[in-house]
């Protein structure tokens, strides 16, 4: 910055504050219904609450649930009442001569034993539901990593839009204090026009950062699923993982295979398939089954029985080839299901190797932010010191730069918290609310 006099810096430095304090709290929002400030721990505790994507997984696992309960009815019992109204015309053999020939009977059925159809469906339902569970689960963990990050980015705009304020007040400052000296005639219009232009730049810039409070907030608000509550504030938040020690890779795989929900998951849906492979299988197997019958005649024969009870068994001879049409299927489903687990474990091998050098990487950029941000306030402190000695200051810029510098600090900081929260997901689901 050119040479000032006591008074313009002075005028530089009242207005920076003053449109800093105007301007830093944003726009007036809806009337919301969450606490304010809103803080991190609040939000994520929103994460179980019903959400349109929890709930389409939840219908999921009930319509699972259901089929157990319908498998189950296959070895149920089943009874029923039978009653029949009938007019007849006996033959002249017949002893009795009466026309009504009504009857009423009451049958019970149970199936006994299929030789293992019904037993690997029941299975396979039940695996189903636990699929169902993991997905839950993970969706869960989803919830809270997505909140996560909405907050991290209201917290980041806001610090975006200070610099960004304190940026266009600066060159403000500068363009007003050109249009007097070329009212004096002592810079040219192309002078004036250039600070006026960087002016522009700046109170644009300004005016997006504005624009991104409002879109992040809403943003924020959908992961909470209250899209009409815009928090206006909110805490910072404590970090838990700045300082954690990163584990060895292979140990965050292992704990992965054997832990990671969606993994767990696909487990469980190859082990339903392969059930309904086996209960394909027995499709053509005998079935043994229980029946009893008691009736009530008007009319009365010999040959006619009030109680009647026994097994049944029934042996399919032949399927025109159903059956195996049928395990073909459920097999072709198995080999799918394989494949795609298979895929997904890699898939998360490379996402678990990508966070792991993110985190590396984000240690050395978070010492590298932290000298920077002692080398700004270090500079700043400096000119403010020349600024009370009425003596050439660059106060303007030092305080746009220390803005930028705590801003990238922040970056770094949620970028790490972000992190691991990715990580601890990939790995268990950490996150996930016991």
């Amino acid at each position: 910055m050119p040479f000032i006099n006591a008074g313009e810096v002075k005028r530089l430095v009242m207005t920076i504050v003053l449109l800093s304090v105007s301007q830093a709290i944003p726009v007036a929002f809806a009337q919301s219904n969450l606490p304010e400030p809103l803080t991190l721990e609040y939000a994520l505790s929103l994460a179980n609450e019903p959400h349109p994507d929890l709930e389409l997984i939840t219908a999921d696992r009930d319509k699972a649930q259901a089929d157990i309960l319908s498998v189950d009815a296959i070895s149920g019992f089943n009874s029923s009442i039978e009653a029949r109204a009938q007019w007849v015309e006996p033959g002249s053999a017949t002893s009795d001569q009466s026309h009504n020939d009504s009857q009423v009977s009451f049958l019970l059925e149970k199936q006994l034993y299929d030789f293992g159809y019904s037993s690997a469906l029941l299975k396979a339902a039940q695996q189903d539901v636990q699929h169902r569970e993991f997905l839950i689960k993970d969706l869960r963990n989803q919830r809270r990593i997505e909140i996560m990050a909405r907050y991290f980015d209201v917290l980041l705009t806001d610090l975006e839009y200070i610099r960004d304020n304190e940026a266009m007040s600066v060159h403000y400052v500068r363009f007003d204090r050109m249009k007097d000296r070329h009212a004096l005639g002592r810079v040219s219009d192309i002078v004036l026009k250039e600070k006026e232009s960087v002016y522009q730049q700046s109170r644009r810039m300004r005016y997006s950062s504005q624009t991104k409070q409002r879109l992040h907030r809403a943003r924020l608000a959908l992961a909470l699923n209250r899209p009409e509550s815009l928090s206006s504030s909110l805490a910072l938040p404590k970090l838990k993982n700045l300082n954690r020690k990163l584990p060895e890779l292979e140990i965050l795989k292992k704990e992965a295979h054997q832990t990671n929900p969606v993994i767990q998951a696909m487990r469980k849906q190859l082990e339903a398939a392969q059930m309904r492979v086996s209960a394909a299988r027995s499709g053509g197997r005998p079935v043994l089954r229980a029946e009893i019958e008691a009736s009530a005649y008007e009319r009365q024969f010999g040959s006619r029985d009030d109680i009647q009870a026994g097994l049944v068994l029934e042996i399919p001879l032949t399927t025109g080839g159903s059956v195996k049409a049928n395990s073909a299927r459920k097999q072709a489903n198995v080999r799918r299901y394989q494949a795609e687990l298979i895929a997904k474990e890699r898939e998360i091998d490379q996402e678990i190797l990508r966070l792991w050098l993110q985190l590396d990487t984000l240690r050395v950029q978070r010492e590298e932010i932290n000298v920077l941000i002692d080398y700004r306030d270090l500079y700043l402190d400096r000119s403010r010191a020349l600024y009370e000695m009425e003596v050439k200051t660059d106060l303007g810029d030092s305080m746009v730069k220390f803005s930028d510098a705590r801003m990238k600090e922040a970056q770094t900081r949620y970028a790490i918290e972000l992190a691991w929260a990715k990580l601890d997901a990939l790995s268990g689901g950490a996150h996930d609310e016991k």
